[in-house]
């Protein structure tokens, strides 16, 4: 009589399964497994910036967003936006680091209070150009937004 032994895959799934277990943290039950995978970040996924709000680097960046916004579509609007603050942003791995933030900013013509999402690159090691604004859209449904969206053509 042959024994049968098993697949490699079944080994490894095995292997990952008893390392999940066995990672500190891990509850005497070894923990439950899919909130052990849930923990797991995805290398090149998007990660939240905690107290966005707060962090002087994301500020700074919302701040450039605005600007830069006002600055490439000076001829297209009737009025500029004001940098009013930052509600949320996340971040992303590539090459450098590109920020996705809510950006709060005020209509220069009527005051209104808006909400932008503003993506930004940046690549410390240029010299020039060291950050690049990609877009600059209208968070989900302003209704009468007078402010065109900005797409850069060299993403």
């Amino acid at each position: 009589m042959a024994s049968s032994s098993p697949s490699p895959a079944a080994l490894l799934i095995l292997c990952f399964l008893l390392l999940i277990a066995a990672a500190p943290g891990s509850t005497a039950a070894g923990g439950r497994l899919h909130d052990r995978l849930d923990s797991l970040k995805i290398v090149g996924g998007w990660t939240e910036i905690p107290d966005a709000g707060s962090n002087k680097i994301v500020r700074d960046l919302g701040r450039y967003s605005v600007s830069e916004y006002n600055r490439r579509l000076a001829g297209e609007a009737e009025t500029h936006l004001s940098f009013s603050g930052v509600v949320s942003a996340d971040r992303q791995v590539v090459s450098g680091v590109k920020y996705r933030i809510r950006v709060a900013a005020v209509d220069g013509g009527t005051g209104d209070r808006l909400s932008f999402v503003a993506v930004v690159v940046v690549r410390p090691w240029l010299r020039q150009r060291d950050r690049d604004l990609e877009s600059f859209t209208p968070f989900a449904d302003q209704r009468g937004l007078r402010f065109p969206s900005f797409q850069s053509s060299e993403q």
